[in-house]
């Protein structure tokens, strides 16, 4: 019994001893089971990984003309140097005179803000290692469609911990908003509007 137990004690003690060895050397390489799959790193940089984008985009825009234009033009002559015309009571001469002049002026200021979130796929890894991405969220409420196309260059220094990217950090970024539906039609100006626009022009 004593040699049995004895035994038993030195099959513990040996694998005791083979366990942290093993982990000790796990830890040495800085591989441990915690590490690969609590803290495995999440960011997009495969073909075929989804990021999300952040559009956060401001926009405003300020145009102004003015135009002037005059013109004025006067003519005098005598009635006496024409011939057959009888001259007795008139004057000894006729004035004429005319001007016009216009001034137009015209201003347009717009400002905008875009905020949404849309996730992208990554369609190409370039040479360098940056990634080409594109993607599009479709938002239906009430009839109304909304369309939101992003595509763009990413560095993937600039992909966050949680896998998204703001769209500012975008390259070559080409972002498309489009609504179709009563509220933006209402934006639309109407069609007599847009036909005292044109009259205006001339």
């Amino acid at each position: 019994m004593t040699k049995n137990f004895i035994s038993y004690t030195f099959l513990l003690m040996a694998v005791s001893s083979c366990l942290i060895i093993i982990n000790d050397a796990d830890a040495a390489r800085g591989v441990t089971v915690y590490d690969v799959s609590m803290v495995a790193d999440r960011k997009a940089r495969r073909l075929g990984d989804i990021l999300t984008v952040l559009v956060l985009e401001r926009a405003s825009a300020t145009k102004e003309a003015k135009t002037e234009t005059s013109r004025t033009s006067d003519h005098k002559g005598k009635l006496g140097g024409f011939v057959g015309i009888p001259t007795r009571g008139l004057g000894d001469g006729i004035s004429l005179g005319s001007g016009n002049s216009f001034t137009g002026t015209g201003s347009t200021s717009r400002s905008e803000t875009f905020d949404a979130t849309v996730p992208v796929i990554v369609i190409e890894v370039m040479k360098n290692g940056n990634l080409v991405v594109e993607g599009q969220r479709n938002i239906q409420v009430n009839n109304e469609k909304q369309t939101i196309h992003v595509k763009g260059i990413v560095r993937p220094i600039d992909i966050t911990a949680h896998n998204t990217i703001i769209s500012t950090n975008l390259a070559s970024a080409e972002i498309v908003y489009n609504g179709d539906g009563q509220v933006s039609q209402q934006q639309k100006p109407g069609f007599l509007s847009q036909l005292l626009s044109w009259v205006w022009i001339f």
